[in-house]
C-alpha cells in the first residue's frame, strides 16, 4: 500500500530547518538537574534549566537510535516489530473516568483496568495490552503502577506499556519485567518486552518525573516513545507549521538526551497535537487538524529515520454515537494510510483522553480491523486479476457460487466483529439493535469467555512476592 504524504519533500525540509533554528536559538528547559548535567558533559550550551543544540549534535545523536526493532511478549506469537512497514494498535491510554451504557460515567478502578487488559488480550487487532487503559482510583498513589504492570503481565501475554510517572515508576517496571522473563537487566535490554510513553510540558519543556523516567528507561535501554501533545492556537502557534516546528523541537530534544545517556536507545517520534476549541479554550483530539498533524508526524520520523506514534481511534464526543465514530475512524485511518508505526489510543477513548468506554473499545476494535484491512493492501498478480475466472463466468453469470469466490473470500473479505450487514426485515427480527447495544452485549460477552493466559508458576509467585515485599498484603 502506498503512504499518503499530505506536505511536499520541501515544506518537510523547510521544518526541520525552522526546527533545528529553535532549538539552537531558543533552546529547550529541562527542569532535571541530571538531565542538565548530561548535556553540559556533552558540549551543549546551557542556561539554568535551559539547554541549546547545535544542529550538529541533533543530528548526529537522532542518527544513533534505530529504525526499526521487535518487543518481546511472553507468549513469542505475540511478539511486536516496531518501524519498517510495520504497523501496531495500541488500546486507550491515561482516562481517569471510564463509561458504559449501563451504569453512564464513573470514576474507573482496578477492576476496570483488569477489564480492559482482557479485552485488549482478546482482541485481534490490539497488538500490545496498552499502559494506563482506565485509571485505577481505588488504588493508592504509591502502589497504582504496581498493581497495572502486575495486571498488564499476568492476565495478558502481549507486549505491554511500562509506567511513566517518576523514575521510581520506570525502576519498577524495569524490576518487575525482569522477574517476569526470569533473567538479568542487562538481558532484559535484549528482550524489550515493554515500551513507555514520556511527554514533553509543552511549549519547549520537559519537567523532573518525566525526564527521570526517560533516563530510567535509557539507561536500561528500554524502548521509549518520546511525546508531545501540543494545542494549536494555545501553546503553540496557531498554524499547523508552527505547532508542527514547536512539536518536532520538542520530540528531538528528547531523544538526543536519550541516546545521551545510552547510545541505541530505541525511541519513537510521537507526536499527538491538535487544535484549540477556541470556543472552549479546550483542546480538540477531534479536529481535522489532528489528522494533519499526524500525516505530519510520519514524514517527519520517515525523513529522520526513526519510527513514528501518532493518530488513534479518538474524539471529542462524550458518548459512543456517530460523532465519535466519524472523529474516531479520520484518526485511525489517516495513521494507518500516513505508514504511523505506533497507534496509540485505538480503542476506547471518549470525551478527548478523559473517558475509556467499554462500548467504543468493541466499535474501535472494528474500525481497526478494517483499517488493518485497507493497510494490507492488493497485487495486480495474474492469481488477484482472475481472467480466467471472468472468461469463465462471462457476460450475464454469476459469481456467487463459483468455486473462486468459495475459495478465495474468506482471505479476500474483511469479516467483522459485529455482523449488521442483512436486510432491514431480518435485522428488526431480531430487535432492531444498535451498535452501541451490540458493542455493550460483546464486551460482556468477551469478559464471560476469558481465559487467563498460562504463565510459569514461579513467574507468578516471583511477582507476587516482589509486590508483598514492596507493598504488603
Amino acid at each position: 500500500m502506498q503512504r499518503f504524504e499530505y506536505f511536499s519533500d520541501q515544506d518537510v525540509q523547510k521544518i526541520h530547518a525552522a526546527t533545528l533554528q529553535v532549538l539552537e536559538t531558543v533552546g529547550v528547559d529541562f527542569g532535571y538537574q541530571p538531565a542538565v548535567d548530561v548535556f553540559k558533559k556533552a558540549g551543549c550550551k546551557v542556561d539554568g534549566k535551559r539547554v541549546f543544540f547545535s544542529p550538529e549534535m541533533v543530528m548526529d545523536q537522532v542518527a544513533k537510535a534505530p529504525s526499526e526493532y521487535t518487543l518481546q511478549a511472553r507468549n513469542p506469537e505475540r511478539n511486536v516489530t516496531i518501524g519498517g512497514d510495520h504497523i501496531a494498535y495500541i488500546p486507550c491510554y491515561g482516562p481517569p473516568f471510564v463509561h458504559d451504557l449501563d451504569r453512564g460515567r464513573r470514576e474507573s478502578t482496578m477492576e476496570d483496568y483488569t477489564n480492559f487488559v482482557k479485552l485488549a488480550f482478546a482482541s485481534r487487532s490490539m497488538d500490545i495490552t496498552g499502559g494506563m487503559m482506565a485509571e485505577p482510583n481505588d488504588i493508592p498513589h504509591a502502589r497504582r503502577n504496581a498493581e497495572m504492570i502486575y495486571a498488564s503481565m499476568r492476565y495478558s501475554d502481549k507486549p505491554f506499556m511500562g509506567g511513566a510517572i517518576g523514575a521510581e515508576a520506570a525502576r519498577e517496571t524495569i524490576e518487575m519485567a525482569a522477574i517476569l522473563f526470569g533473567c538479568s537487566e542487562a538481558a532484559l535490554a535484549e528482550k524489550m518486552p515493554m515500551i513507555s510513553i514520556l511527554c514533553t510540558l509543552t511549549p519547549l519543556a520537559y519537567d523532573d518525573r518525566m525526564l527521570g523516567a526517560i533516563m530510567e528507561y535509557a539507561r536500561a535501554g528500554m524502548p521509549q516513545l518520546i511525546s508531545s501533545l501540543s494545542i494549536a492556537g494555545a501553546t503553540t502557534p496557531v498554524t499547523m507549521e508552527g505547532t508542527l516546528v514547536v512539536q518536532n523541537a520538542e520530540v528531538l530534544a528528547g531523544i538526543v538526551l536519550t541516546q545521551l545517556v545510552r547510545e541505541g536507545t530505541p525511541v519513537v517520534f510521537s507526536g499527538s497535537s491538535s487544535a484549540a476549541a477556541m470556543r472552549y479554550g479546550t483542546l480538540s483530539v477531534g479536529a481535522p487538524e489532528m489528522a494533519v498533524n499526524t500525516a505530519a508526524t510520519a514524514q517527519l520520523a520517515r525523513f529522520y529515520g526513526i519510527p513514528s506514534r501518532g493518530g488513534g481511534a479518538i474524539t471529542d464526543s462524550k458518548l459512543p454515537d456517530a460523532q465519535a465514530g466519524m472523529e474516531s475512524m479520520m484518526s485511525q485511518l489517516m495513521a494507518t494510510l500516513s505508514g504511523i508505526h505506533f497507534v496509540l489510543h485505538s480503542a476506547g477513548i471518549l470525551e478527548g483522553y478523559m473517558a475509556a468506554s467499554y462500548e467504543k473499545f468493541i466499535i474501535d476494535d472494528e474500525i481497526c480491523g478494517m483499517c488493518k484491512r485497507i493497510k494490507r493492501g492488493e497485487t495486480a498478480d495474474p492469481a488477484k486479476l482472475a481472467l480466467d475466472v471472468i472468461a469463465q463466468v462471462g457476460p450475464g453469470g454469476e459469481y456467487l457460487t463459483n468455486m473462486h469466490t468459495f475459495q478465495n473470500f474468506r482471505q479476500e473479505f474483511y469479516a467483522p466483529i459485529m455482523e449488521q450487514k442483512e436486510a432491514y426485515a431480518g435485522w428488526k427480527e431480531k430487535g432492531g439493535e444498535s451498535i452501541e447495544k451490540a458493542a455493550n452485549r460483546k464486551w460482556k460477552e468477551i469478559l464471560d469467555k476469558y481465559e487467563e493466559p498460562a504463565m510459569p508458576d514461579d513467574s507468578l509467585r516471583e511477582l507476587e512476592k516482589y509486590m508483598e515485599k514492596k507493598y504488603g498484603n
